[in-house]
C-alpha cells in the first residue's frame, strides 16, 4: 500500500510540476495602418493518424487587432513565430510590413500573469 502511495504521489508531483512550466498563451496580431490588412495563418495540429495542417484566413481592420492563436506555451519559450506553420500577410499598395517569422518582431507582454505576444502587421 505503501509503495501505490508513494508513486501516485510521485506522479502527481511530476504531474502539477510540469504544468507549472507551460502558460496559456495568446497571439494577437495588430494592424496600426489606417488601411485593413488581411493574412492566412497555418498551423500544425496533431490528429490520430499524424499532424495536418490548418489555414484559416484573417482580416485585421484599421486600427485593430485579432487573436490568432491561444495555446500552452512554455513561460520561458523563445520564438513564438515557430507556433505558425505558414504566415501570409497580403500586401496593400503604400504600406511596408514586418516579417512575421522573426522572433524579434512578437512582442512579449504579460496581461493577467498569462504571456501574451503581438505581431504587428505593418511598419511603422
Amino acid at each position: 500500500m505503501k509503495k501505490v502511495f508513494l508513486f501516485c504521489s510521485v506522479v502527481l508531483f511530476f504531474a502539477c510540476s510540469k504544468d507549472e512550466d507551460y502558460l496559456m498563451t495568446d497571439f494577437y496580431v495588430k494592424n496600426t495602418s489606417n488601411k485593413t490588412i488581411k493574412f492566412d495563418a497555418s498551423i500544425m495540429k496533431r490528429e490520430h493518424d499524424g499532424w495536418s495542417v490548418y489555414s484559416l484566413p484573417f482580416t485585421v481592420y484599421a486600427n485593430d487587432s485579432v487573436l490568432a492563436r491561444r495555446i500552452s506555451f512554455r513561460k520561458d519559450g523563445e520564438n513564438p513565430q515557430k507556433w505558425f506553420y505558414k504566415f501570409i500577410i497580403y500586401p496593400v499598395e503604400g504600406i511596408q510590413m514586418n516579417d512575421p517569422n522573426l522572433s524579434k518582431n512578437w512582442i512579449k507582454y504579460n496581461m493577467n500573469n498569462n504571456p501574451i505576444y503581438i505581431f504587428t502587421l505593418n511598419k511603422n
